[in-house]
């Protein structure tokens, strides 16, 4: 490892170890669409082993955001991000299967549709930032009626 590639580790990790919960959602959506566009590109130069390591990538990311999902007081809102959580895997299972980098661009835009929700609200685009109290986000009620925080909390 060179010098350069030492210090940006280091900045990423400063960055991940200083977010906020919301800001760690919006970086693991950006990591886990950049493994979709590697995968296309390997797929279309036949690298099967890129393709392999970046639909695996992905689908760590994928799995990681589900977990923190909060199910039991999540309602409604948690139980279809579980479930759209588990088809997004399952597409990104058929697309290495089947290499059909459609499938691969289906999952990103499904992500991006997310990724820009969650961006929206970590840039303070909703009225005020809610507060994590490590159960949930809570006290900002338009965020809590659109269901986009609601149900859903981050592992501390």
């Amino acid at each position: 490892m060179n010098g350069n590639q030492y210090f940006a580790g280091r900045y990423q990790e400063v960055g991940v170890n200083t977010s906020t919960p919301v800001h760690l959602v919006v970086m693991l959506y950006d990591a886990a669409i950049r493994s979709l566009d590697e995968a296309r590109v390997y797929m279309e130069l036949k690298d099967i082993s890129g393709r392999s390591r970046s639909i695996n990538k992905c689908s760590a990311i994928i799995s990681e955001l589900q977990s923190s999902l909060n199910l039991s007081e999540g309602g409604e809102i948690a139980t279809s991000l579980n479930r759209l959580y588990d088809y997004v895997k399952m597409t990104l299972l058929r697309a290495g299967m089947e290499q059909n980098p459609a499938l691969l661009v289906e999952v990103s835009g499904l992500l991006e549709s997310l990724h820009s929700a969650w961006k929206q609200i970590d840039s303070g685009a909703v009225e005020s930032s809610p507060e994590f109290d490590g159960a949930g986000f809570h006290g900002n009620p338009q965020v809590v009626e659109s269901g986009l925080m609601g149900s859903f909390s981050i592992s501390a």
